[in-house]
């Protein structure tokens, strides 16, 4: 039992079209809140408005923002450092680094593509295994991708999330391959099952989350 309530969470997500967020992450906050005694909160950067903070945060439990991201893209760079900032007009606050950064992540991302190599009957010379992810600019994008190509042993794919025919993939998967989607989106709608799992749907990747964020004060 805690001798002190643990601090708030904000969970910052993408969100799909008008703020809706998928069933996956509002499961996890359920988790957390129940794991962690202390209220969790979900905005998602789609929506038109934010939604209230969660309450409690004090100078003995500021808010704890996690941003909920895989890559450093503009979200990370530009929409999390402004929530920060009106958060702290009603309080302190403690930013976590961008999900994708967090080194358990990436060691867990390493070890369900080597998994999925192997299920595949991959061998040295095998293409892939791919990591699809979201277009990146800039030297920072690229920088970040060289480093978990070295760290996972993928081969980093852009994949636009522009495909309409939900029946199949948006580009050809000449190996196995992992979508780097959090929660379902259009391009996991748009990869044929099991290839379009979302990755909080994957129980590895899940319970990474749900041990990091429960432990947190």
């Amino acid at each position: 039992m805690r001798g002190i309530m643990a601090s708030p969470l904000l969970l910052v997500v993408h969100g799909r079209a008008g703020g809706v967020i998928p069933p996956e992450l509002q499961s996890l906050a359920h988790q957390l809140e129940t794991g962690r005694g202390s209220p969790v909160g979900l905005e998602a950067l789609t929506a038109a408005e934010p939604p209230p903070l969660p309450a409690g945060s004090s100078p003995a439990t500021p808010l704890r923002l996690v941003p909920l991201f895989l890559l450093p893209g503009s979200h990370v760079r530009r929409d999390v450092p402004r929530i920060a900032d009106r958060c702290r007009q009603r309080g302190p606050v403690r930013r976590l680094p961008f999900l994708g950064a967090w080194p358990a992540w990436q060691k867990a991302l390493a070890a369900e593509l080597a998994e999925l190599k192997t299920r595949a009957g991959g061998s040295p010379a095998t293409a892939g295994p791919w990591l699809l992810h979201h277009p990146l600019e800039g030297a920072l994008g690229a920088a970040f991708l060289a480093h978990l190509a070295v760290v996972t042993g993928a081969s980093c794919r852009a994949t636009p999330y522009s495909a309409t025919d939900h029946e199949e993939a948006p580009l050809p998967l000449p190996g196995p391959a992992l979508p780097l989607a959090l929660a379902a989106n259009r391009l996991t709608d748009a990869l044929p099952a099991p290839v379009g799992v979302p990755l909080l749907q994957r129980p590895r990747f899940r319970a990474v989350v749900l041990e990091a964020l429960i432990s947190l004060p």
